[in-house]
């Protein structure tokens, strides 16, 4: 039983739950990708994955972050085919107009005076070390690594 399969059988509630997307978000987006599809092989070539398959996928990916090596793992699918899916399908879905985003400040026109954004820079934080009452954690022993054998000295 394949991942798609597995979501097709469960209630609205946990659908909406592991993929990220309500049951008729998931239709219009399979209905593009089928277009999509058809387009690509309407002369013939090799099938692939199903989109259904393709799709779930995708928003597995976008909705866990987990690593293709993992999905691979749990799908039994190559890791640089789960890739091909996946920006396969963000391609497909962000060349369609029904999931186009359009610009933000269009979007967001009216409530645009009240969105603001805070950057926090967290890449150069100082690391905290113990600076007082180091002596009485520190056992004062050496591990053989730190040793310096009499022949390393000459």
């Amino acid at each position: 039983m394949n991942a798609y399969e597995k979501i097709e059988k469960i209630d609205e509630k946990e659908f909406k739950l592991i993929t990220g997307v309500t049951g008729e978000v998931f239709s219009a987006m399979l209905e593009v990708l089928k277009k999509k599809y058809k387009e690509e092989h309407k002369q013939g070539g090799a099938p692939g994955q199903e989109v259904e398959m393709r799709l779930t996928l995708a928003l597995e990916y976008w909705r866990e972050y987990r690593t293709f090596r993992h999905m691979a793992n749990d799908h039994q699918i190559g890791k640089s085919t789960i890739n091909e899916m996946v920006v396969w399908v963000e391609e497909a879905l962000s060349e369609s107009e029904e999931f186009k985003l359009k610009d933000i400040k269009e979007r967001f026109k009216e409530e645009a005076a009240k969105i603001s954004v805070l950057v926090v820079d967290v890449e150069e934080q100082p690391i905290e070390r113990p600076v007082e009452n180091q002596e009485e954690s520190y056992s004062g022993k050496k591990t053989a690594h730190d040793k310096v054998s009499d022949r390393d000295k000459r």
